[in-house]
């Protein structure tokens, strides 16, 4: 599926996703936090009155011939599947900046395209809850199907994108479990992240300055302001959804639906190496490989740490992204990991397409 194209002459986010609010019909919170579902409605068609029921003549012995039976639907296609992307909060399809444009997943759809792959990337409102993304990414999938003829797909989602994920296919959601062969999930918080509990208030006995930088981190990727932080009703709401207090509730209602694989992968970043909490997963850890957080995110990291090494992307901790089968870690921060990187920061040779192909040869090799 295309993605959503705004021109911006501008800087990146701030501009940008202001722009997506409009395409996406939000009314309320900031860039697109009142945004619902944004499935345009279909114009009313007038009545048109049935032609008569057409009837066999009679045949010589006086019977009625039986009409011809109507055409069987095409048979739907089995594996390969689709692969389709889900993005995160805050995020966007795709961005223009003069002759330079900008994915969510940077790189990764032309990257796949080139492979062959049958890749398509899905937009949801930015800012909002799952329940809200969830709906409208449902329409986009279903859509996704009808075109290709497939029976089912595989969805990818990057840290939110991952609890949209999970909606769509639970039996308490969107129950499409029949429709999804996998849901791959990249740091994303199924147990939450303490950084959005200290951005509600939710956590006490934290000295003000790291409220302040640590809620300025999370502020700072997603191109939001104290202000709105404090009124924006469905920010709020995606932030409490995303908190270590509201994610034992979340994963009692949402529960996996045992016909779908389920795969995770997690970032580590402020040069941990990931020994003991990366250990474990289907792919090996490699204790060399180590990545500097952006300095946006190194107050985040040096948070979530919580004076214990606890390893983490910034933003998201091993081990709340650790879900059904555990692919390992990546030597990545959340915002590198789809290859982002904020402004005044040198990557440090993480290959997010590279790592893409990695995570769909993965979806392959299990015969999906």
């Amino acid at each position: 599926m295309g993605a959503w194209e705004t021109k911006l002459g501008g800087r990146v986010y701030a501009a940008a996703l202001a722009l997506l609010t409009t395409a996406l019909g939000a009314t309320g919170c900031g860039s697109e936090a009142g945004a619902g579902d944004s499935s345009p409605t279909a114009s009313p068609t007038p009545a048109v009155a049935a032609p008569a029921e057409a009837t066999s003549p009679p045949s010589a012995g006086g019977a009625v011939a039986a009409p011809e039976p109507p055409d069987a639907p095409a048979p739907e296609l089995g594996a390969p599947y689709p692969v389709v992307f889900l993005h995160g909060m805050g995020g966007f399809g795709r961005l223009e900046l003069g002759p330079v444009g900008m994915t969510y997943f940077k790189g990764v759809a032309e990257a796949l395209a080139a492979d062959g792959e049958d890749a398509h990337f899905t937009l949801a409102s930015p800012y909002d809850a799952s329940e809200v993304r969830a709906q409208q990414l449902e329409a986009q999938i279903t859509a996704i199907l009808a075109e290709t003829g497939r029976a089912k797909v595989n969805l990818v989602g990057h840290s939110q994108g991952g609890l949209d994920a999970r909606i769509l296919a639970s039996p308490a959601g969107r129950a499409l479990g029949a429709r999804i062969a996998s849901v791959t999930t990249i740091a994303t918080p199924h147990r939450g992240s303490k950084v959005a509990d200290l951005a509600l208030g939710l956590v006490k006995g934290v000295p003000a300055s790291v409220v302040d930088d640590v809620t300025g981190a999370l502020l700072g990727t997603l191109q939001k302001s104290a202000y709105e932080l404090q009124t924006e009703a469905h920010l709020r709401a995606q932030l409490a959804q995303l908190s270590e207090t509201e994610a034992v509730a979340f994963n009692a209602r949402y529960v996996d639906d045992s016909r779908v694989t389920y795969m995770s992968y997690a970032g580590r970043t402020n040069l941990r190496t990931g020994i003991g909490a990366c250990d474990g997963g289907e792919l090996p850890n490699n204790p060399l490989d180590v990545d500097a957080a952006q300095p946006l995110l190194y107050p985040a990291a040096v948070y979530l740490e919580q004076g214990r090494f606890i390893a983490n992307d910034g933003l998201v901790t091993v081990a709340s992204a650790k879900w059904g089968r555990f692919q390992g870690c990546v030597a990545a921060d959340h915002m590198k990991e789809v290859g982002h990187v904020s402004v005044g920061s040198t990557p440090l040779g993480f290959d997010q397409v590279a790592f893409a192909r990695s995570v769909v040869a993965r979806i392959r090799a299990q015969g999906f």
